[in-house]
């Protein structure tokens, strides 16, 4: 039979309030005291009933996390990010991957309210769906990396108009007039964003631009769309010098095309992707990338959703708490680019 609290406290010569304090890492607990605890916990070898608990606090400590694609590197290392981070509050994540699919997204809201999770961070929202178990549950929930027109809710995201501008606008002060862009589906807003970033860079620049230099690639076929998309942009006789792709992971497949078809890197053509993925900054890559803030994303989610399920659980929730966080975009210069190719001359 399982020990309990009282045994604990017997063993320890401390009150109930006092384990109590010690299994919730209460500070103000003398040392002395926390050890002799926690000798007696490991020499009862006492676990706590989580049920109990859950009933107890009001809270089961499961968070749902639901990402578009493990896929895109971008969702895999935040999930881990978010995973780590859930750990310090002592919160274990239950992972749902959509597959960047609307009712996937549905289900899977569904599936989470229904294990009673204590709150949901969502990372692959679309701009134009509602999702009425969000409102119907009132459980607290985190947007990341995109938002919804729809809902009102909390989020953390890349600037994402400004990040693209800035990439775009790069390439034009090292000389390239011809730059083509390869981009996800608009259905996401951070997609959408970084498209109106990039032709607002064209426009300030008095730049021209071609239908083969916008090349949409869908993530569930992206291998079939971005060869096709590929190849559309490169064997047209009004090629692109440049190339801005809205995620790392798209910038990687386009260099991988583009040197199996004998470009140089980025003597013919230039990359510049968005993400700043730990793969990115390899030495053999070297990618010039919007620097995302991935992990400062994934970890402010994480803290958002702990400040809101305290405020849900002490009904001590306000309206005018809400957080809309746009962080600011960062370009990582690497060679890609070709910004160390100082003699470099494009045909304009």
């Amino acid at each position: 039979m399982n020990s309990t609290i009282l045994d604990i406290a017997k063993l320890a010569g401390v009150s109930t309030a006092t384990v109590s304090r010690v299994l919730n890492n209460y500070p103000f607990v003398k040392e002395q005291t926390r050890n002799k605890v926690l000798e007696a916990i490991e020499a009862l070898n006492y676990y706590p009933d989580l049920v109990a608990r859950s009933m107890v606090k009001g809270r089961t400590y499961n968070i749902g996390l639901i990402v578009g694609t493990l896929g895109n590197p971008f969702f895999a290392e935040t999930s881990e990010v978010i995973i780590k981070t859930a750990e310090m509050y002592k919160c274990h994540v239950t992972l749902c991957v959509s597959e960047e699919n609307e009712t996937k997204l549905s289900e899977y809201v569904d599936l989470l309210c229904n294990k009673r999770v204590d709150g949901l961070i969502i990372g692959s929202i679309f701009k134009g769906v509602t999702i009425p178990r969000l409102k119907s549950s009132n459980i607290p929930y985190v947007l990341y990396n995109r938002k919804n027109v729809f809902e009102d809710a909390d989020y953390v995201i890349q600037d994402n108009f400004q990040a693209a501008y800035e990439a775009v606008n790069h390439l034009v002060r090292l000389g390239h007039r011809k730059i083509a862009i390869l981009h996800g589906p608009q259905v996401f807003d951070s997609v959408a964003e970084r498209l109106e970033g990039y032709y607002k860079a064209l426009q300030d620049a008095k730049l021209k631009t071609y239908d083969h230099f916008h090349q949409e690639v869908h993530f569930e076929k992206v291998d079939a769309d971005l060869e096709s998309s590929m190849n559309r942009m490169m064997e047209d006789k009004n090629r692109p010098t440049a190339i801005f792709a809205t995620a790392d992971f798209l910038a990687l497949a386009a260099i991988e095309y583009l040197m199996n078809k004998g470009y140089r890197i980025p003597e013919d053509v230039a990359i510049v992707g968005f993400d700043n993925l730990r793969l990115s900054g390899h030495s053999m890559i070297g990618l010039t990338t919007v620097g995302q803030r991935a992990e400062d994303m994934a970890r402010l989610a994480v803290e958002r959703l702990m400040q809101k399920i305290e405020q849900t659980v002490t009904g001590n929730s306000s309206e005018e708490d809400s957080w809309k966080i746009r962080l600011k975009p960062e370009l990582i210069i690497r060679r890609s680019c070709g910004a160390h190719l100082k003699d470099m001359i494009f045909n304009p």
